[in-house]
This record gives C-alpha cells, structure tokens and sequence, in this order.
C-alpha cells in the first residue's frame, strides 16, 4: 500500500472523492472558482495538486456562514434603502 503523498498530481475523480463530492458538483465548484482550477500536463488530462485541493476545501468549510451573511445582507439592503 503505497502512502499519498502531500503535493502529488490527482485526477478529477479522486479529487472529487477527496472532496466528498459527485463529479459534476466538483466541476461546477471548480467552475464557481471555490476549487482551484487543474493543471494539464497533457491535453485532455486534468490534474490537481492535492495540497492546493486540501487549502481549497478547509477555505470553503468556513464559507457557508460568510456567504449565509452576505445573503443576508443583500436582501435586507433593498428594504432599507426605502
């Protein structure tokens, strides 16, 4: 059993199961700019750094009651201008 190493490159299927997400909620994320975005060492071959991957997730755990907030904020803002 080999031991993964902290700064290897991983395909979007294991660093989608990394993450605890389906393929395409990872992809959408990615795309949302929440996860960082793959490196291609070969066309059609996207690859993450699993310690950028890891960064990323632990930034976005803290995100739900920031963005909850700012919701928030953003809907309680038309009202209060009237």
């Amino acid at each position: 059993m080999s031991i993964p190493l902290p700064d290897a490159l991983i395909s979007a299927e294991s660093a989608a199961t990394e993450a605890g997400l389906s393929l395409p909620a990872f992809w959408k994320m990615v795309a949302a700019g929440r996860l960082p975005r793959p490196y291609y060492p070969a066309p059609r071959a996207p690859r993450w750094r699993r310690s950028e991957l890891a960064a990323a997730i632990e930034a976005t755990r803290a995100l739900p009651c920031e963005a909850r907030a700012a919701r928030r904020a953003a809907r309680l803002a038309p009202h209060e201008a009237a």
